[in-house]
């Protein structure tokens, strides 16, 4: 593959020419679905406006990144019906995670099902559930959920699994052992605890159980959210851990924006996420950026490079 430079001095790695985040926000901050943002503390004030799509396609041209899924932010499916239909317009969108309910099998069912027809429908890709996020709060607890969740594997879609931190993570390592056949995305490596690296044992015995579990997959993102700077020193032992435990085919990138904003733009944000991982091979970062991102997600075969020049 041809390397794509971040054009940034102090990089120091390209990346390959075909890059897909599979982390991507946008939102109107006054959605009903958005009401959370309110709840944010005082160093969330620079993500709590509006985030176009125009916006995010100008910062990732800009970084040399040329495609992309779209994830929800608010639990509600009219905003999934939104992200389905910009998808439907924008060919760089290979896909979105949306949103329904794990409640029952029947009301998820009903949600997905209300997604046919519409435009954009064909790149649903995933389900996102937001844990103790209403109105499903605290379902994954509930082990009823297994029969919603065989639901989204029957419908041939991933289970993205978004939790408060790490010390929720068993309730992964749960649906995952008892539902093998169901694809589960655990976002933002785990959620671990950068602050306080006295946690990080706690992380890692719970990465690597669900490590032994072929059907789950990571996202090596949000990382400097939790920490609010861009230094790849800080993420660096956790993405070795997760990148030697599960291999690079099951782990792909995601730049968590707009929300990363709150430590740094785009640029900085993808810049540091490839310096943690500068040593690994060619093949590793191509399956990173790219190659996991196709398997996970069954990506239908792309079209040719959008052009970021």
């Amino acid at each position: 593959m041809r390397a794509h430079p971040l054009g940034t001095a102090g990089a120091s790695m390209t990346a390959p020419a075909r890059v897909i985040d599979t982390h991507l926000h946008v939102w109107r901050a006054d959605a009903p679905w958005m009401s959370w943002l309110d709840d944010r503390p005082p160093w969330w004030e620079p993500v709590r406006r509006d985030f176009s799509f125009a916006e995010l396609r100008a910062e990732l041209d800009q970084a040399g990144v040329a495609e992309l899924i779209l994830v929800q932010a608010g639990t509600d499916v009219l905003e999934t019906r939104q992200l389905l239909a910009l998808a439907a317009t924008e060919p760089s969108v290979r896909g979105v995670v949306g949103w329904a309910t794990l409640t029952s099998p029947q009301a998820t069912a009903r949600d997905l099902d209300s997604f046919a027809g519409i435009p954009g429908a064909d790149r649903l890709v995933g389900i996102r559930n937001n844990h103790h996020w209403t109105p499903d709060g605290d379902v994954l607890a509930d082990p009823r959920v297994i029969d919603a969740c065989r639901v989204v594997s029957d419908r041939g879609l991933a289970l993205d699994l978004h939790f408060q931190d790490d010390r929720e993570l068993p309730l992964a390592v749960a649906i995952a052992e008892r539902l093998p056949e169901l694809t589960i995305v655990i976002d933002h490596l785990g959620k671990p605890r950068l602050r306080d690296r006295s946690a990080f044992a706690t992380w890692a015995a719970s990465m690597r159980r669900l490590a032994a579990l072929p059907n789950v997959h990571v996202k090596y993102s949000g990382w400097a959210t939790f920490v609010r700077r861009t230094l790849a020193t800080d993420i660096r032992p956790y993405i070795d851990l997760v990148l030697d435990e599960y291999g690079s085919h099951r782990v792909m990138y995601g730049g968590n924006w707009p929300v990363a904003l709150v430590a740094g733009n785009y640029r900085d944000t993808y810049r540091a996420t490839l310096d943690a991982i500068a040593g690994r091979t060619d093949s590793e970062i191509e399956n990173l950026l790219y190659h996991a991102a196709t398997t996970c997600y069954r990506l239908p075969q792309p079209g040719p490079v959008r052009s970021t020049t």
